[in-house]
């Protein structure tokens, strides 16, 4: 116990928790290890932790890794990901690390059938369908077409409304709610209400029908007196 108090002490206290996490993980994999028996330990397993499993790759880190560490891939590291597996990467995927695909998720077939759910949330919770590209792209992830796509819908995306964030409207998306949407201008501008004391909106009643005043263009400039 006191070398176990002497240790913590020694580990700055910036770095003491996940210090602690990787020596745990590292038991428990340990643990794991001696259950199983017959299982091989490579010379890259043993003692660290889990990792990615690389059972088909060659036991020699320095192939592909920087100074023993497999933090850090070799500079010259180079890897046709079309021709060695298959599957060739588009868009932001060619510049993703490895890992951000390649983890503690299981092998590759696990999560490759669920397309993009393998990998990324779906924040929509299955609203808008299952087909991710069918509003985004592989390059930025920016939804596109939702001009088009709005036009179909009981609110039509008209001036500024072309060029506003979808969060601004879909008061919902940080809980993954983005239908259903009031398209009642109040529903988003009930504050701008709030704050139209010349002339006084609230005095003469126009707290519905906005658009018989004001344009999708510009908030300032009323027209209809």
């Amino acid at each position: 116990m006191e070398l176990l108090k002497r240790l913590w002490r020694a580990v700055p206290r910036e770095v003491r928790v996940p210090a602690v996490v990787m020596a745990l993980s590292g038991l428990l994999y340990a643990c794991a290890l001696q259950r199983t028996g017959g299982l091989e330990v490579h010379r890259w397993q043993a003692g660290l932790g889990p990792v990615v499993p690389h059972d088909t790759f060659p036991t020699d880190c320095a192939l592909c890794h920087e100074g023993g560490s497999w933090n850090e891939l070799r500079a010259d590291f180079e890897f046709d990901h079309a021709a060695e597996t298959g599957v060739p990467l588009h868009g932001s995927h060619t510049a993703a690390q490895c890992l951000r695909c390649h983890n503690d998720r299981g092998a590759v077939q696990v999560f490759a059938d669920r397309g993009c759910a393998g990998c990324h949330e779906d924040v929509h919770q299955g609203q808008l369908g299952a087909r991710c590209d069918d509003c985004h792209d592989q390059v930025t992830w920016i939804a596109k077409g939702m001009v088009e796509y709005h036009s179909r819908t009981r609110f039509p995306l008209n001036g500024v409304h072309a060029i506003t964030s979808c969060a601004r409207c879909h008061k919902g998306n940080d809980v993954g709610r983005f239908a259903p949407t009031d398209p009642e201008c109040v529903s988003c501008h009930y504050e701008n209400l709030l704050e139209a004391q010349l002339p006084d909106h609230f005095a003469f009643g126009w707290v519905n029908n906005c658009d018989d005043c004001h344009q999708p263009t510009t908030w300032q400039q009323a027209s209809g007196f």
